[in-house]
């Protein structure tokens, strides 16, 4: 812990001091001698970890530090980070003739227009440090060491607290709670504000300039990720862009090939605030903002979102996992969604709003024989936008009774239906709108918010009428209607503006944008209800996710992407913000660049989508016709999809940088094979493969089923030659063929005081996904399991993550040393091999139930069990996701341990007599279901 415990130390002319209970700088004889000392960055204080150092100076401007490199790197100056916009002669200190009247004042830049009418403002950003108090405690993420600095602005009475936190388990990252303090007589009107303001210094040539991701809305749909060129700026404001593009994720990256800097908000409700980026030169401006103006009385304090600054490196996959992991210590995280979320999908969108149902119908078989496991009904059944409880009597002429039979005509296939909905819209001249105008969402002005593209106007989403009706709707899809899952698609569903509608009595207008999360919940909870593995696939076309959402979304697709590029591009970000293994879509294919590019969504792990029309098209232009040139192409890349089922393996986004690594590589890992895409027009040289565990490993072009070749995790270099894409996997060659576990080294600071891995240590844990039974026959139910593996000296650590049905256990108290036949109930086990033992029938077997008993066993060969009882579990159950997850410590001799030849496999047991499944990571082959077949364990790598 020594070497990762932030500390705070105090620089200035003097040795360095540990702690310094109060300000006192060197280079104090006089003013100008101590602005020269301030100017110079010399006398301030500094928190620090092993990745980044804060340094603070007598006016609390702030300097960013890296650390870590072969010598410390200053990314910035000394910045006024922290500001205040207030408006002029407002909260002067002491009295106005002596400050000169209306005269500039030191530490204030003026800030607004001299036109009339204009209000003048001027800014705070210059504060004399009266204290700095450290401290070290708990947080909601996780234990950390803080710095709480305090000032008075200089020629006002504003005061500023800036508190400073670093995170033990997250390094790099500092935390940042700001305060302003009305410390005049007469009210203060604040016009605006800024936090984590800085000027990252020029990249040195070799880092080859800035890019940039942005996890705000554009209007014009713009790429998330972006290169920071001369006269780059961008607002990013998390508002409205325009009547219905807003809302997003409150985190704004910039990076080089050697680091990158990445700032943002951790509420747990969403801000209308602006994280600003800038080219100024060669240097890159940042910053977080706010300008909704609010006046603070006598005394009041202004407490400011709980910023972040993120030191790295790679691209902005690492800093938004990161960000990930924070939000999810607060309980905002994605949900494990249904197995189905991650299959193939054919979309009725290719006959748009005309469709017709003889033609939908015409089409599924040959969706159904390509392989596609989702059939999709998309806009146009509906009577009129909003009216969804209306179905339009000119497709279905017997309303409801159609659409069932639609729903039966795809399930008879073998196919899954989802019906397409874009809530919160209604159209002028419907009957939602007649009937409920008292839910619109209103402006200042009562006017209405418009909805473009559907020429529809916004319902409130604060409005608890909204809610309810819309969770009934989807009740009745798929409850009366029989769909599996639900299509929820509109530009105007990812953020809303404040609604000012008396009629909702909101405590303030931004209720609508803070509850637009609720709203996404009711959705959720309400198809959920009614069936646990129904998919809710939300498409906010064309914008950048919102996170705070994301809690109520199984399945994200890339949005209407305008190219390719958006395909991967839009696949690295989300699979970092929900989750490494999520179900994104890299939606229809048609979008992609050339209209036919499966490799994109493929090779990032994403679930192939398509809209193509058969065995005719009635529209002559803008044609989706499958043709059998275009349908050789689609059955080839389906059923790579299908066979490697990419979408559910583990999304390795740090180990490329988009921006910087040549040719693009994505990998995804799957059950200890990994794979690799590489992206350029045109490549012939050598392509690495990072992320190999030692030995030799075969390459292998799985899409054309070519064989490419060893190579030795050693010098894992590849020579490749491509136009547009290759895909390949790389799979460890062993004497005997055993698929591969590996369980990563877990680090003494991520373990509990209670022995268990702490919940940061399993975000990069690797992770395999079975969802078969013993025999490797795909399981009939929705049971699912997902196993990640961790180990540090003396133990192994194990977490399985189980979607269930139903849950059967014993209710009984535990027992210590009494062999019982828990295995009756549902329970997930875990067969363990010494690499001494290899070849005999002599294991651990060690089983956890969902309340929590375990039994620890050492088998020695057929009917000889010995209790053992040295290994712990904890469980949870979440009845609302139906999954239940379990974390297990299962001990091993400490001291040096051979880091391969051990043996290793993973089981799970659920239901009762009559529905009983029985699955397992490495299919036994036996005829009945026999788990104890140590001949069928697969192998277990633990990393160095």
């Amino acid at each position: 812990m020594t070497g990762r415990r932030a500390f705070l130390q105090w620089l200035g002319a003097a040795p360095v001091a540990t702690v310094a209970p109060r300000v006192a700088f060197a280079a104090s004889a006089g003013a100008a001698a101590s602005a020269r000392a301030a100017d110079l960055g010399r006398g301030h204080v500094r928190l620090q970890d092993e990745r980044l150092s804060l340094h603070f100076d007598d006016r609390m401007r702030s300097r960013l530090v890296r650390l870590g490199g072969p010598r410390p790197l200053a990314l910035t100056g000394f910045d006024a980070g922290e500001s205040i916009v207030i408006v002029d002669g407002q909260g002067l200190a002491g009295d106005t003739a002596a400050l000169g009247g209306p005269a500039p004042v030191a530490g204030v830049t003026p800030a607004g227009g001299a036109s009339a009418g204009a209000v003048k403002t001027r800014t705070l950003d210059r504060f004399a440090l009266a204290s700095a108090v450290p401290s070290s405690g708990a947080t909601p993420f996780g234990a950390g060491q803080r710095l709480v600095l305090t000032g008075r602005a200089e020629g006002a009475a504003v005061a500023k607290t800036v508190t400073v936190t670093l995170l033990d388990e997250h390094p790099g990252v500092a935390l940042m709670a700001v305060a302003f303090v009305n410390r005049s007589d007469r009210p203060l009107t604040v016009q605006g504000w800024t936090v984590a303001a800085h000027r990252l210094l020029a990249a040195p040539r070799h880092a080859g300039g800035w890019w940039t991701y942005s996890g705000a809305t554009h209007t014009d749909r713009r790429d998330w990720m972006q290169p920071v060129k001369r006269g780059f700026q961008q607002r990013n404001f998390l508002g409205m862009d325009s009547s219905d593009y807003g809302g997003g994720t409150p985190l704004v990256d910039v990076w080089r090939r050697d680091l990158g800097v990445a700032i943002g908000h951790l509420d747990t409700l969403p801000r209308l605030v602006s994280l600003p980026v800038k080219a100024v030169g060669e240097q890159v401006d940042i910053a977080m903002r706010g300008d909704e103006p609010r006046t603070l009385a006598p005394g009041e304090t202004l407490a400011l979102p709980l910023a972040f600054i993120a030191v790295h490196e790679g691209d902005c996959f690492v800093p938004l996992d990161r960000y990930r992991r924070l939000m999810n210590a607060q309980g905002l995280a994605a949900p494990e969604p249904p197995r189905s979320a991650h299959e193939s999908v054919w979309c009725a969108w290719g006959y748009e709003r005309d469709f017709s149902l003889d033609r939908v119908r015409a089409t599924l078989p040959k969706a159904r024989e390509l392989g596609l496991k989702w059939a999709v009904l998309d806009d146009g059944w509906q009577r009129q936008t909003g009216d969804w409880f209306d179905i339009d009597l000119k497709k279905f002429p017997r309303g409801e009774e159609d659409m069932k039979a639609l729903v039966a005509d795809i399930h008879a296939r073998g196919m899954k239906a989802r019906l397409w909905i874009a809530p919160l819209a209604v159209a002028p001249g419907s009957d939602e709108l007649h009937e409920h105008a008292d839910l619109l969402l209103l402006d200042q002005n009562g006017a209405p918010q418009m909805i473009t593209w559907w020429n529809c106007l916004y319902l409130c989403p604060g409005a608890k009428e909204t809610r309810e009706r819309t969770a009934a709707m989807f009740r009745k899809i798929i409850q009366d209607w029989g769909f599996d899952g639900v299509k929820v698609d509109g530009q105007h569903l990812n953020g809303v503006a404040p609604c000012f509608n008396p009629k909702h009595r909101h405590a303030k207008p931004e209720e609508s944008v803070e509850q637009m999360a609720d709203f996404y919940r009711a959705m959720f909870e309400a198809a959920h209800a009614v069936n646990p593995e129904a998919v809710v696939e939300v498409c906010p076309c064309g914008t950048s996710y919102a996170f705070h959402n994301m809690p109520w979304i199984d399945q994200a697709p890339a949005s209407d992407p305008l190219s390719s590029w958006q395909v991967r591009h839009k696949g690295k970000a989300l699979k970092a913000q929900m989750g490494r293994w999520s179900a994104y879509a890299g939606d229809h294919v048609e979008l992609s660049t050339g209209g036919m590019d499966f490799a994109s969504a493929v090779g990032v792990g994403a679930v192939v989508s398509t809209k193509f029309t058969w065995p005719e098209d009635p529209k002559p232009k803008d044609s989706f016709l499958l043709t059998p040139e275009r349908e050789s192409h689609w059955r080839k890349w389906i059923a790579a999809h299908n066979a490697k089922g990419l979408s559910d393996g583990v999304y390795r986004g740090e180990l490329y940088d988009i921006a910087f690594d040549k040719p693009e590589t994505h990998v995804v890992e799957k059950n200890g094979v990994m794979h690799y895409a590489f992206y350029a027009p045109r490549f012939d040289g050598t392509v690495t493969l990072r992320g190999l565990g030692p030995g030799m490993w075969r390459v292998r072009d799985y899409v054309n089923g070519v064989d490419l070749g060893r190579v030795d995790a050693a010098r894992p270099t590849l020579k490749a030659a491509f136009r547009e894409h290759l895909l390949i996997e790389a799979v460890l060659e062993a004497a005997v063929e055993r698929p591969l576990a590996r369980a990563a080294r877990l680090p003494s600071r991520l373990i509990g005081r209670d022995g268990f891995a702490l919940a940061s240590a399993w975000e990069d844990a690797p992770a395999m996904f079975f969802a078969h039974d013993w025999r490797g026959r795909p399981l009939t139910g929705t049971q699912s399991t997902r196993v990640q593996l961790l180990h540090a000296d003396g133990a192994l650590h194990l977490r399985f993550s189980s979607r269930y049905n139903a849950l059967s256990t014993f209710d009984r108290e535990q027992s210590s040393t009494e062999i019982w036949p828990l295995w009756q109930r549902d329970v997930v086990e875990v067969f363990l091999q010494a690499p001494q033992d290899a070849g005999s029938d002599r294991y651990r077997e060690v089983e956890v139930s969902p309340n929590g008993l375990v039994m620890d066993l050492e088998v020695r060969g057929a009917g000889r069990r010995r209790f053992v009882g040295e290994s712990r579990a904890r469980t949870a159950v979440d009845t609302g996701h139906r999954l239940w997850t379990a974390e297990l410590v299962v001990p091993m001799p400490r001291g040096p341990q051979p880091l391969d030849g051990w043996r290793i496999n993973l089981f799970r047991i659920e239901g009762n007599k009559e529905t009983r499944q029985f699955s397992a990571w490495n299919p036994t082959g036996s005829e009945k279901p026999n788990f104890h077949v140590p001949a069928a364990f697969g192998q277990l790598r633990l990393e160095a």
